[in-house]
Formats: structure tokens, sequence, C-alpha cells
């Protein structure tokens, strides 16, 4: 898992150990829409009683200060419902919205982690829950988590950092691959985000189904993107995979990364890891 996905999964984790411990608190969404970059991360905070809201801003907006240490935070007020919005150091984004059970935003797809009253069910469509965050979703076992984050609280029902179950469903069908995006003026950082991500899921199905020869040709598809994209950060603006060689050495010892040492299931994943890391980076740097 690169970085960024990493600090959303753990974000995650660690939102759902505090809003447990804040009074007032009655639900705990993750939400999100079908086309976002993973560096945006919308969480709603529910209560019962509107009158709850400030405290439990006050509260959350504390621990999300001391345990999350975000950049800057500002809030504001909008249809009822009360927002902060956070930045974090390596671009993370999260806005955090606390509204009353029957005022939920609506969203495209959603994960439910607390629900005292069953609100949130009866809210959002059953067809568009998902059982975690289809973001930071891979193969590997999602409750990964070597930190120590719960052992500051003293509330041992805190520490469960799993969704409510959900019903068992068919899994849902692989995504159909957009077409690869050129890189350059015209074409938008959502679309390479979109696009690229698009790619690593499949991947990541595909490791996860043990489809390793389709896997490694994807793999090899975003590190063809890549080369694309290193060369012209380099200047060089043609004949890519003949020029990759020439860059400067830090440049290639961690593209090197990205070709699995074996077609198994671990050295693939490290690879595809690898791809989400440098293009995170090169992405974060092109933005500058």
């Amino acid at each position: 898992m690169s970085e960024m996905l990493q600090a959303r999964a753990t974000m995650t984790k660690k939102m759902n150990v505090m809003v447990r411990k804040i009074e007032g608190v009655s639900s705990f969404v993750l939400t999100g829409k079908d086309e976002h970059t993973p560096d945006e991360i919308d969480f709603v905070v529910g209560t019962t009683d509107h009158s709850f809201a400030p405290k439990i801003l006050t509260d959350l907006n504390f621990l999300i200060r001391e345990f999350l240490r975000p950049s800057e935070a500002r809030k504001g007020e909008s249809e009822g419902r009360t927002t902060a919005n956070y930045t974090f150091d390596g671009g993370l984004k999260a806005q955090v919205t606390i509204c009353t059970e029957d005022q939920f935003p609506e969203a495209e797809w959603w994960v439910p982690y607390l629900d005292k009253n069953g609100a949130v069910l009866g809210f959002y469509p059953p067809s568009t829950r998902k059982v975690s965050d289809p973001t930071t979703e891979k193969p590997e076992d999602a409750s990964e988590f070597s930190d120590d984050f719960e052992d500051d609280f003293d509330d041992p029902s805190a520490n469960d950092p799993e969704p409510v179950p959900a019903p068992a469903a068919a899994p849902d069908p692989e995504p159909a691959p957009a077409a690869e995006p050129e890189t350059g003026n015209e074409q938008t950082d959502r679309d390479l985000w979109s696009y690229f991500y698009g790619k690593a899921n499949i991947a990541k199905h595909a490791i996860s189904g043990g489809s390793v020869i389709y896997a490694c040709e994807t793999i090899g598809e975003l590190r063809t993107l890549l080369i694309k994209m290193i060369c012209e950060a380099n200047g060089i603006t043609e004949d890519y995979l003949h020029c990759i060689d020439f860059i400067p050495e830090k440049h290639r010892a961690v593209l090197m990364k990205t070709y699995p040492s074996r077609l198994e299931a671990g050295p693939m994943i490290s690879a595809l890891a690898a791809e989400l890391s440098i293009f995170e980076a090169l992405m974060r740097n092109s933005s500058r």
C-alpha cells in the first residue's frame, strides 16, 4: 500500500476510535464519490440533536489536532450541517460533516462504522454500501495496523475498527479500464488519478484472484505510464523507453522497485505499492 493510501487507512481507523469517545455521537460513516482522488476523504458524524454539534466539534477538533496533526483547519456551516476541513502534510485532505441523523449528506458510496440507532442503514441505499473503503481495498488483510493508537484511550469498546457487519453479497465486478490518458497540460490531474487508480484496482483484484499474468501485464502498463511521466519530468519528450536508462540514478533505483522479483502475490503487491508511491510523488511535484 502506498504512503497516501496507508495514511488514509490509518486516519479512518483513528477517527473511528476517536468519535466513540465523544458524548453525543451516535453514528460515524465514511462516504465518497465514484470518481474521486485518494487524497480526498469525507467523514460524516451523526447525532440525535443538533444542539450537540458545537460540543462534538470542539471535542473532535481537539483530538484531531492532538493525534492527527493537521497543517491547516477551518470550519463552516451549510444546510444545517457543521463542517470542518483539515489539510495534512503529504497532501491528504479530510472533511468532517457533523449533522443530525435525518440530515446526512448524499454520497455515491458509504461505509458505516458506527450506527447506534440504525439511522445510517435507513438513510443510505443498500446498493451503494461498501464493506470497506474502496480506495484502500487490497487483497491483503485490510486490518493490518501496527500502531498502538488505541492504547491512548481507556475504553475497550473504542478499539473495534471494523465497520458495521454487512450481509453477504456478490463481489463487485471489476471496473472497465479507461483509455490511457495523455500526460501534459491538456490532461487534468483528476483524470490521471482516476486512470491510475482504476488500473491499480484491476491489478489488485487480479492478484487476489490468482491471475498473476494478467496482474503482471497491468502492472507493466502502469510502469510504462510512469516511465513516460518520469521522462517528461526530466525534460524528455519522446522515445521514453530508450531514454529511461539515462535519467538520474536515484530515479532509476526507485523505478526498479516496480519490477516484481517473482510472479507471486507478495512481490507483485510490493511492486504495485512502489508504482503507487512513485505516481503520488510525481503528481505532488507537478502540482507545485
